[in-house]
């Protein structure tokens, strides 16, 4: 917020983790009616409507939360009629419906099959072997999901936008949210059922008592969320509510909803924000473009972690088991495309690396240490290529080098497709840097992994920004008739053929 910034401008990034290819990838896309819908950010095809981005007065981001939404009962079925299930004291009757689904085979022909779907009053039903059991899934029956994300892009203040928070028809999800004058809110959002106590809601519960049947959320205002901290500092990479600001500002564990299964930990992203903003209290937009690219592991993370059980590990006499251990020692965790250490920590890494710890016997911790140690010296003749040499963004025609990791602030997820060679596949896609200046006057920049012709490889847009976010470098996004008219390249209306 302007609390924090050098020129009490206010900053959102916009920067959620996505599939790179496939129908969940982000699409960059600039919406504008005359009726004062006017937003620029990220959907996936086919979708009417933004579903991160900003307008000229205020933006959003979502990432990925956990709440428990969903639960699974196990029903008492009658020995003698297989449609007739116990609850409290009565026998209730399974709803019973014969379903049309389509199938398409070899992706040439077009099947209709038709099968029996059951319901109960928990919900649908599902009867194998080894018992019948039904689900209750918080919002089901709620198919609100786009008209809420349209309410959204249309708010024009805080008031508007948390009145489209409050239909509740988006099930999860983070959102951070900032605005022009200087508001920045974030809200664990999530449809948490109100459960009584007395029972393990992470386990089959039972159908048979009105008990462990829930038919409301808790409110709004009982949900986790910060607005407006004294620090001026919000933000939120998949970790738990509990750490989303400086320490004064953070909420207590004793707010958060009963039974409603919300996270507790950190992850890499949240502890190096953390450490990289503690210290900025007149942060630049220069500055908080670099905190988003940073590419370093905390010395408090799993990573870090990870790599002192190697070394303590690696105690045979294995010439080159002893040289990967002085690699690992002098390993600062940073995943630069030019460091050299970073090559076989990565390597090493990436087939077990998870969010959070968990132990690894000795014995297999080596066997990933002499695999990766084996892949490099094929491939390169030296255990200590460029990270860039190794991790790579692939792209039609274009083979780049790229930095980042999971669970780096420049994330990006990849998958060892070669002897020594690792593909980015996910991670960073589209990223949004917005500011309003102390005026309230919009100017975001924007970068796509691939660029705006997602499906079409003969297009020059299936991969022009490829290399430009492969240097982590950003374009300007034009947001008014005349900018876009002077960077026109084609024009069309529906139905007609496209103008260049």
């Amino acid at each position: 917020s302007p609390k924090r910034t050098a020129n009490k401008e206010t900053f959102l990034a916009i920067n959620s983790h996505q599939p790179w290819d496939g129908p969940i990838a982000w699409y960059e896309a600039h919406i504008h009616s005359e009726e004062g819908w006017n937003m620029s950010g990220g959907l996936f095809p086919g979708s009417p409507i933004i579903f991160v981005g900003h307008n000229d007065s205020l933006g959003w981001v979502h990432t990925v939360n956990a709440p428990d939404l969903i639960d699974t009962y196990i029903l008492e079925m009658h020995p003698d009629n297989s449609l007739l299930y116990r609850f409290d004291d009565q026998w209730l009757e399974l709803e019973k419906e014969i379903v049309s689904i389509k199938i398409k085979i070899f992706g040439l022909f077009n099947w209709t099959i038709k099968r029996e779907a059951l319901w109960s009053v928990h919900g649908p039903v599902l009867q194998f072997e080894h018992g019948t059991y039904a689900i209750r899934y918080a919002g089901l029956g709620d198919i609100r999901q786009v008209e809420q994300w349209y309410r959204m892009n249309k708010a024009q203040n805080f008031k508007d936008w948390k009145s489209a928070m409050h239909m509740r028809s988006i099930p999860s999800f983070n959102s951070v949210f900032a605005d022009y004058t200087g508001n920045i809110f974030y809200l664990y959002n999530g449809n948490i059922p109100v459960r009584k106590s007395g029972f393990d809601w992470k386990n089959y519960l039972p159908g048979w008592t009105s008990e462990t049947l829930w038919d409301e959320i808790i409110p709004f205002s009982k949900l986790p969320m910060v607005q407006n901290p004294a620090s001026g500092l919000l933000y939120s990479t998949n970790q738990s509510p509990l750490y989303v600001s400086e320490d004064s500002d953070n909420l207590k564990l004793e707010s958060l909803p009963k039974h409603g299964g919300i996270e507790l930990t950190q992850n890499n992203r949240s502890l190096r924000l953390s450490e990289l903003f503690s210290p900025k209290t007149n942060l630049t937009f220069k500055e908080f473009e670099e905190i988003k690219y940073d590419m370093y592991y905390s010395k408090q993370s799993v990573v870090a972690k990870y790599v002192e059980a190697i070394i303590h590990a690696i105690d045979e006499e294995d010439s080159v088991l002893q040289t990967s251990k002085a690699i690992l020692k002098k390993w600062n965790l940073s995943t630069h495309p030019e460091n050299t250490e970073a090559a076989l920590g990565m390597l090493t890494l990436t087939p077990f690396l998870k969010w959070t710890y968990q132990k690894i016997d000795e014995p297999l911790l080596i066997e990933y240490v002499r695999t990766a140690s084996k892949q490099l010296m094929d491939t390169y003749k030296t255990l200590t290529p460029p990270y860039g040499k190794v991790h790579r963004l692939i792209r039609g025609k274009q083979d780049l080098e790229i930095g980042g990791g999971p669970d780096i602030l420049h994330a990006v997820y990849a998958t060892n497709y070669a002897p020594g060679k690792m593909r980015g596949f996910s991670g960073d896609g589209l990223v949004y840097l917005v500011k309003w200046d102390s005026t309230g006057k919009v100017y975001s920049q924007s970068i796509h992994q691939y660029g705006s012709a997602t499906s079409r490889p003969d297009s020059p847009h299936y991969s022009d920004q490829s290399a430009l976010f492969a240097r982590r470098e950003m374009k300007p996004v034009w947001r008014t008739k005349t900018e876009i008219l002077q960077n026109l390249e084609s024009s069309y209306k529906p139905g007609e053929e496209i103008k260049n």
